[in-house]
C-alpha cells in the first residue's frame, strides 16, 4: 500500500504534507465575522448570477415592507470584478436595565470573481458601514490553485489567500478534509481557529469524557499525553474502539494549547479516524495498527509554520516569538 509518498497542503497559516494521491478538499472559511465559499463557473454563470441576485432582492420587502434591496456597490479592481448586495433590514429591540432600545441590522453578500473562481462573501446581522470592511478584505484576495503554497504573509483556504495586514481579532477559521480513495474509511480533518479562547484544554476534556469513562473496556490507548507539533504546545490522544457491533476502528486527535494574540498559536485540531461505514454503521479499519500509526506520524510530525518571503519579515517576528 503506497500511503507514505508525500505532498505539501496549505492551511490557514500552516503547511502539513498528506498522501500523494489523497483527495483534498475545503469546508469554506470565516474571515472578521463573514463566511466565505467558493465555486468554479464560467463567465456566464457568474454574471447570470449576481445580475438574478439583483433582480431578485429588488423584488422583495424588507419586515416593515420596503424594498429590501438598499445598496449595490460594484466590485473591479485587477484581480477581482464582482458585486455587494446590502439588503434584508431588521429592526432589533431590547430593553437595558428596561429602558427600550431599537437597534437595526443589515445582511451584506458578495459575490467577486477571479478567472474560473467564484468566491462568496455573506454575513447576516452587520452594520450599513461594514461595507467598507467587506472591500478592504476582498481587495486583499488572491486567487490560489489547491495545490500552491504562496511566499508571502497572510492566510490561506479554499481556492483563495488573504494577505496581510490582518489581525487576530479578525477570528480567521478554515478547515481541510482529507481521504484517500482505496481507503474509503478512512477520513483526516485538519481545522485552524485563530483569536477564540477555550474553557478546558483536550486532554483534561478528554479525561472528563462520560462516554469512555462508562465503556472504558472498549478504548484501547495507544498513546495519550503531551505533545507539541510546529512549535505549538497541545494534547494528543490515540485509541483504537472496539465497537458493539464488533468492528475495530481507530480514533486519533491532537488539538493545540492556542492564545488568544497570535495568529501563529491558533485552535489548531488534527483528527484521523477509520472505520467509517454507512451512517451508525461502523466496519473494521482498512488499515492496521502499525499502518496508520506510520500514516499519523509522518502527517502530524510534518506540520509546521509556513514560511514566507522576505517581504514578510514583519509578520515571521510574529512566528519567532510564538512559543514564548
Amino acid at each position: 500500500m503506497e500511503i507514505m509518498k508525500m505532498k505539501t497542503m496549505c492551511i490557514g497559516r500552516f503547511l502539513i504534507d498528506v498522501p500523494e494521491n489523497a483527495i483534498v478538499s475545503y469546508r469554506g472559511a470565516s474571515f472578521s465575522g463573514w463566511d466565505i465559499s467558493s465555486w468554479l463557473e464560467t463567465d456566464e454563470k457568474f454574471f447570470n448570477r449576481i445580475t438574478q441576485e439583483e433582480i431578485k432582492l429588488k423584488t422583495e420587502k424588507n419586515e416593515r415592507g420596503g424594498v429590501t434591496l438598499e445598496q449595490v456597490h460594484e466590485v473591479k479592481n485587477e484581480r477581482l470584478q464582482g458585486r455587494i448586495f446590502v439588503f434584508g433590514r431588521k429592526w432589533l429591540e431590547s430593553f437595558p436595565r428596561g429602558v427600550r432600545k431599537e437597534s437595526q441590522v443589515v445582511e451584506i453578500r458578495a459575490f467577486a470573481r477571479s478567472e474560473n473562481i467564484t468566491y462568496r462573501f455573506y454575513a447576516e446581522f452587520r452594520d450599513d458601514t461594514d461595507v467598507q470592511e467587506l472591500e478592504r478584505i476582498i481587495g486583499q484576495l488572491r486567487r490560489r490553485g489547491i495545490d500552491e503554497i504562496p511566499t508571502q504573509a497572510g492566510f490561506c483556504f479554499e481556492n483563495a489567500f488573504l494577505t496581510e495586514p490582518l489581525d487576530v481579532n479578525d477570528a480567521e477559521y478554515t478547515s481541510m478534509f482529507v481521504g484517500l480513495k482505496e481507503h474509503p474509511d478512512l477520513a483526516i480533518a485538519l481545522s485552524t481557529l485563530a483569536g477564540i479562547a477555550l474553557q478546558k484544554p483536550f486532554l483534561q476534556r478528554e479525561a472528563e469524557n462520560t462516554v469512555k469513562n462508562e465503556y472504558r473496556s472498549r478504548f484501547h490507548t495507544l498513546r495519550e499525553g503531551p505533545r507539541t507539533l510546529a512549535g505549538v504546545p497541545g494534547g494528543e490522544v490515540m485509541d483504537r474502539v472496539d465497537e458493539p457491533n464488533g468492528s475495530v476502528l481507530h480514533d486519533f486527535m491532537w488539538e493545540s494549547l492556542n492564545t488568544t494574540d497570535n495568529v501563529y498559536r491558533p485552535l489548531l485540531t488534527l483528527e484521523l479516524s477509520t472505520g467509517h461505514g454507512q451512517p451508525g454503521r461502523p466496519v473494521n479499519s482498512s488499515l492496521s495498527d502499525v499502518e496508520v500509526l506510520a500514516l499519523w506520524e509522518k502527517m502530524s510530525a510534518s506540520l509546521r509554520v509556513r514560511p514566507i518571503s522576505d517581504s514578510g519579515t514583519a509578520t515571521a517576528s510574529k512566528i519567532n516569538n510564538s512559543t514564548k
